[in-house]
């Protein structure tokens, strides 16, 4: 009977960890089930005290914002917080979206709830301190964060894109590499047919005023459609030079895969920071 138990216990705990939803430190008295098109998620209330996340890496956290809204309305609802990593400076979200109609919480039965954001943000190895904080006090928001599973593997096959410009190179030990400049104001598109899983490789342009680390962040949409706003911290690379711009050094490498479904997709990849630009590389990733 109690190696019964202890087998049970552990599929407990084990079911929860592949979940992936994670607690903050501090959240036992600001959680809330959320009723979710008929599906029970844990949420936790984002108000006018910050929430605290240990959280081991390396990985990547997929972070769910809603609005509280006070009645049903049509229009559409602002709302941001801020995220900050180790202490670091903190990364600014703001996002606005309108009222669901399949979201209730049973605590709560007079409170509204906007659509979803989604927000990514990379964790560099070892345990990591992430704090979640609201920016305007008496801002109600509900979050959830989890953890992302690993990327796919397998072979990996070049996705040409659409750019207003052709593709310029990055010389890394005598080989040009080709990746395509975006700014705020080009973005890039490309047409796949799903299921199909792309990544996204990105390096941080920097200009000589820039510091050594920077963050960075590009939205991608799935036929228009946000699929999610990936947030990244970089650094100067040591081995790695512009063809053609003598001023500018790439930052260390970032990745991301989005995962698409059966049909056709239209992606848009979105640099949000203005005057800067990132270097992005397409690849489908194809078997395991």
């Amino acid at each position: 009977m109690m190696t019964f138990m202890k087998i049970f216990i552990s599929l407990l705990i084990f079911g929860n960890v592949m979940a992936g939803v994670i607690k903050p430190e501090n959240g036992k008295n600001f959680r809330d089930i959320l009723i979710v098109s008929g599906n029970r998620s844990s949420y936790y209330a984002l108000d006018d005290e910050s929430l605290i996340y240990k959280v081991k890496g390396p990985q990547r956290l997929k972070i769910y914002s809603r609005a509280v809204l006070t009645s049903k309305k049509s229009e559409s609802q602002a709302f941001e917080f801020e995220i900050q990593l180790n202490g670091n400076q903190p990364i600014q979200v703001n996002h606005q979206q309108k009222y669901s109609r399949g979201v209730k919480s049973p605590q709560h039965p007079n409170h509204y709830f906007s659509k979803s954001a989604t927000d990514y943000i990379t964790i560099p190895a070892g345990v990591n301190q992430v704090t979640l904080r609201p920016k305007k006090r008496g801002q109600a928001m509900v979050v959830r964060v989890l953890e992302e599973s690993q990327g796919p593997r397998g072979k990996k096959k070049r996705v040409e894109a659409l750019s207003e410009e052709a593709p310029i190179k990055l010389i890394y030990q005598d080989k040009r590499l080709s990746y395509y400049a975006m700014t705020k104001d080009h973005p890039l598109f490309v047409t796949m047919e799903g299921p199909v899983n792309l990544e996204i490789i990105s390096r941080l342009g920097f200009s000589p005023q820039m510091g050594r680390e920077q963050d960075y962040r590009i939205q991608i949409l799935d036929n228009g459609k946000l699929v999610g706003t990936y947030y990244f911290s970089t650094d100067r690379s040591e081995a790695t030079t512009v063809e053609g711009q003598k001023d500018v050094v790439p930052g260390s490498w970032r990745s991301c895969d989005i995962k698409l479904g059966k049909g056709m997709h239209e992606i848009k990849l979105k640099f949000m920071d203005d005057n800067r630009q990132v270097f992005i590389k397409l690849n489908q990733i194809v078997g395991d």
